[in-house]
C-alpha cells in the first residue's frame, strides 16, 4: 500500500510503527528529504541526487573547514568555526544528541548568513541552502547520483540538472507524481487504497492522481487548536481524494464530525500502536524533573509531604543557590547540574513519575519522552507544557493526592497510567487497524 509522507518526523515514525505492528504492508514514499529515512522508504529527491543511506552522524570536529581555521565548542549551544578570532560559521547540532552535526551556517563579515550546509544522520553533506538578505531562496541537493536537485524556495520550482540534461518541474507535486508513475508506485492511488500523513504535498499529489472515486486515507496526527484546516474542509465538503480521515485524538474526530455531520468522508479514530515502552521493576518512590529554571512552585510542599519519595531534579546548566538551599533542607531532593543526555536517559529509566512542575520551558521534549517511556506524567494545569501527555492537577493539593496514589502502590500507578494513556481516546489494537484499512 502506497504511503505518502511529507517528511520523516516523529509522527511518520509513529504511523509506520503502527502499520508495521498491525501487519499492514506499505511502501513509504517521503517527499521532503530532511536527513533521515527508514530502510524501506523511498524518496524522489534522495534517489535522484544519489544520497547514500549508510554511515554514522558527523561529529562536530569532523566538519570540513577552510585552511588555517579551528573548530571550537564553548558554552554556547553551537560550535564555531574560527580564523584569527573571527567567527566564520556556526555548527548546529541534532536535537537530543551530543554534538552530532545537523547544519553549518556560514557567515559574512557582518554576521549575516550566506549559506547553510545540511548534514544527515549518515554523515553526508547532502544539501546547501543559499540565503540572501536573511531570506533562504534555494536549496541544492547533491550526492553520488546523476542529478543535482535544485529547489527554488520562492517560486517552488524543482530542477533536476545533470551534465547533459535539465528537467524542470513546477513544484514538488509534479515531481512526485512523475516519480510515482515512472516507478509504478501509483497503483494504490487508482486502486483500492493509499495512505497520506499530511494536507500539504501528499494531498496535492493524491488530488493530481485521483481516479474516479476518492481512495485515500488521511492519518491526522496534528493538533487542531482553531478552525478546521482549509484543505480538510474542502475534502469534507466535496471529496476528491479523501475516502476517510483517521484521527489519533478522538476529541478532534468529534470536533470535525460536529462541524460536518453530512460529509461523505468516513471519520475514524485509531490510537498509535505500541507507543508505550514496557517497563518492569519500577521504583514507585522516584520522581524526575528536567528544568531550565529554579522556579518550581510547590516543590517544597511535595518534599515535605513525601519524605519517602526521592525527587531528582536535573538541568543542562549549573543550578542556582535557591535549589541548593532547598536540597540542604530536604534530604529527599537530589540535584544534578550539567546533566548529560546519557544521564537524562538513566534518570528516566529509574523514575516512575515525571513531574512537570517547573515554570520554565520544556527541555529537549522531555515530557513527551517520559510519556512514551511509560512514566506517570503529572503537572499543575497552569504550567503543563504538554497537557495531552500529562495528568493535570488544578491545585497543589490535587497534585499531592495524585502523587500519593501513584507512589503508594502498583495499583495506583496502573490506574494513573490507564487514565493518562486514554486522554485522547481508547487504546486501539492491531485488529482495529486491519479492520479499518482492510
Amino acid at each position: 500500500m502506497l504511503t505518502l509522507l511529507d517528511e520523516y518526523d516523529a509522527a511518520a515514525r509513529r504511523l509506520l510503527s503502527s502499520l508495521r505492528t498491525a501487519g499492514i504492508p506499505v511502501t513509504p514514499v517521503v517527499i521532503r528529504y530532511g536527513g533521515e529515512l527508514p530502510t524501506e522508504a523511498r524518496c524522489p529527491i534522495a534517489e535522484h541526487a544519489g544520497i547514500r543511506r549508510s554511515g554514522t552522524p558527523r561529529f562536530f570536529n569532523e566538519v570540513p573547514v577552510p585552511p588555517w581555521c579551528e573548530i571550537r565548542q564553548g558554552r554556547r549551544p553551537y560550535g564555531e568555526v574560527l580564523r584569527d578570532g573571527e567567527t566564520l560559521a556556526r555548527i548546529h547540532y541534532e536535537p537530543r544528541s551530543f554534538r552530532q552535526v545537523e547544519s553549518v551556517e556560514w557567515l559574512l563579515a557582518n554576521g549575516s548568513t550566506t549559506h547553510t550546509d545540511l548534514y544527515d544522520r549518515y554523515g553526508n553533506h547532502y544539501a546547501t541552502t543559499h540565503v540572501d538578505a536573511g531570506t533562504a531562496y534555494q536549496t541544492v541537493y547533491r550526492g553520488s547520483g546523476p542529478y543535482e536537485v535544485e529547489a527554488d524556495l520562492v517560486s517552488r520550482a524543482v530542477v533536476l540538472r545533470s551534465a547533459d540534461r535539465v528537467l524542470t518541474f513546477t513544484d514538488l507535486t509534479e515531481l512526485v507524481s512523475r516519480y510515482l508513475d515512472e516507478h509504478g508506485l501509483d497503483e494504490g492511488v487508482r486502486g483500492p487504497e493509499a495512505l497520506i500523513s499530511s494536507l500539504s504535498h501528499p494531498l496535492f499529489v493524491q488530488r493530481r492522481q485521483a481516479g474516479e472515486r476518492p481512495a485515500t486515507t488521511l492519518f491526522w496526527q496534528e493538533p487542531m487548536p482553531g478552525e478546521i484546516p482549509g484543505n480538510m474542509a474542502l475534502e469534507l465538503e466535496e471529496p476528491k481524494a479523501l475516502r476517510r480521515i483517521v484521527f489519533e485524538d478522538e476529541r478532534l474526530l468529534r470536533k470535525v464530525a460536529d462541524a460536518y455531520p453530512d460529509t461523505a468522508v468516513e471519520l475514524i479514530y485509531l490510537s498509535p500502536l505500541r507507543q508505550f515502552a514496557e517497563r518492569t521493576g519500577v521504583d514507585l518512590g522516584r520522581c524526575f524533573t528536567l528544568t531550565a529554571t529554579d522556579e518550581m512552585p510547590g516543590l517544597d510542599v511535595l518534599l515535605e509531604r513525601f519524605p519517602h519519595v526521592t525527587f531528582s531534579v536535573a538541568a543542562l546548566t549549573q543550578m542556582s543557590a535557591r535549589l541548593y538551599d532547598l536540597a540542604r533542607r530536604f534530604p529527599n531532593l537530589r540535584l544534578t547540574p550539567t546533566i548529560t543526555h546519557a544521564g537524562i536517559a538513566a534518570e528516566l529509566a529509574q523514575a516512575s513519575v515525571y513531574l512537570d512542575i517547573d515554570a520554565g520551558p520544556q527541555v529537549l521534549g522531555v515530557v513527551g519522552t517520559a510519556y512514551h517511556l511509560n512514566l506517570v506524567v503529572l503537572a499543575p494545569a497552569e504550567r503543563a507544557k504538554a497537557p495531552d501527555c500529562s495528568l493535570t492537577c488544578a491545585s497543589v493539593e490535587a497534585l499531592v493526592a495524585r502523587l500519593g496514589a501513584v507512589t503508594s502502590s502498583e495499583e495506583g500507578r496502573a490506574e494513573a497510567l490507564a487514565a493518562l494513556h486514554t486522554l485522547r481516546g481508547p487504546l486501539s489494537t492491531a485488529e482495529d487497524y486491519r479492520r479499518v484499512l482492510g
